[in-house]
């Protein structure tokens, strides 16, 4: 039914749309799409993409040919991964004079993971390689035989911020290197795990230091120290700085600055591990009171002395030698093919016994294939 003024009005069937509407809907669809036009280009800057690397000593993971004579102590290699990546690069840095050098260096060979990888770590003697990912996943892989020693998972809802590896005494010339690895991890929700390779690929995860419900009290840093294995340094954000022993896991000692300083950013904590002298040098900014509140005076920063003899409590870590045995890495390639031919000789009588029933285990698989393609 029509109105004076023009309009309809209806029931909701067979409604009219007059001119002067489609011309209203018209112009507000061209001033809409005209400021869209006009609207300047958001600008995407690209996020800087962080790279972590890694020298390599002479190992399997690297292939060398004979031509290239790599010395023990010269690193041979590099890992790179970058943030958010799935892929570990692995480059060369002996390189025969011969070869010609490409514009674009390409990796002499790329790992790919299942998840992005997170952080990693290569023990000092190059032996060793771990990455952890962010389904919290962590791979350790022996550098010297070329192969993954163990997969370790943390429980769920782990991410992992940091790991490191802990001391582990060096093989002797005519052996192996042992399987036995500690890694210390420590994941963002500030709780702080060790995981322990020994055997062939297992892995056992013990934790240290659960997440604390006193944000003050969550870690923020984990380093372990040299001088003393099973020793680890444990920051929190409160400034406490304590030393734990992993074996046990318990507190051994703390280190406390005077009442006048605390611990420079303890989020982020400024200090070095001297393993010669066997002291911890760490930075303690000046604090002043200001009624009820303390406050931090600007540059006056000062660096505190504390020695590991010291404190008594330090008896119950074991001790170093002074001149470990010399490690399978000094030795020249063909020097270590006769090692590993020794060990896999020696290892020969348990690998005889071990074919008879791979063989066994083969024939039931076949004939369960052969039985399924008989019913198809």
């Amino acid at each position: 039914m029509k109105t004076d003024d023009g309009s309809v009005i209806g029931l909701g069937h067979n409604h009219m749309i007059r001119d002067y509407q489609w011309e209203q809907q018209d112009a507000i669809f061209r001033r809409t799409f005209l400021k869209q036009l006009e609207r300047e280009p958001e600008s995407k800057e690209e996020k800087p993409s962080h790279a972590v690397f890694h020298f390599l000593l002479p190992g399997h993971i690297l292939q060398m040919g004979p031509e290239v004579k790599a010395q023990p102590d010269v690193p041979s290699g590099i890992s790179v991964h970058w943030n958010r990546s799935h892929n570990l690069c692995l480059y060369s840095l002996t390189r025969p004079s011969k070869e010609k050098t490409e514009a674009e260096l390409k990796p002499d060979a790329v790992w790919p993971c299942a998840a992005p990888i997170t952080c990693s770590a290569v023990t000092s003697c190059s032996s060793y390689l771990a990455l952890a990912c962010e389904d919290g996943m962590i791979t350790v892989w022996d550098k010297c035989l070329g192969y993954p020693l163990a997969v370790a998972a943390l429980p769920e809802r782990c991410l992992i911020r940091s790991i490191q590896f802990l001391r582990s005494s060096p093989a002797p010339r005519d052996q192996l290197p042992s399987p036995k690895v500690q890694l210390l991890v420590l994941c963002t929700d500030g709780s702080l795990h060790l995981v322990t390779v020994s055997g062939a690929r297992e892995a056992r995860t013990m934790l240290l230091a659960d997440r604390s419900k006193d944000p003050e009290r969550t870690i923020s840093a984990a380093v372990p120290i040299l001088a003393f294995p099973g020793a680890v340094l444990v920051f929190s954000w409160d400034g406490t700085v304590s030393l734990t022993d992993t074996a046990t896991p318990q507190t051994v000692c703390h280190f406390i600055p005077p009442p006048s300083h605390t611990v420079a950013s303890p989020w982020q904590p400024v200090f070095t591990v001297d393993t010669t002298n066997q002291c911890l040098l760490l930075r303690g900014d000046e604090q002043q009171q200001a009624g009820h509140l303390t406050q931090t005076k600007d540059n006056r920063s000062s660096i505190f002395l504390f020695h590991f003899d010291s404190y008594r409590s330090m008896e119950v870590f074991p001790e170093v030698p002074q001149s470990p045995p010399e490690s399978l890495q000094c030795l020249a390639w063909d020097q270590r093919c006769e090692v590993f031919l020794h060990d896999r000789l020696q290892r020969l009588p348990v690998l005889s016994q071990q074919i008879p029933w791979c063989w066994s285990q083969l024939r039931k698989h076949a004939a369960a294939l052969q039985r399924e393609s008989r019913k198809k």
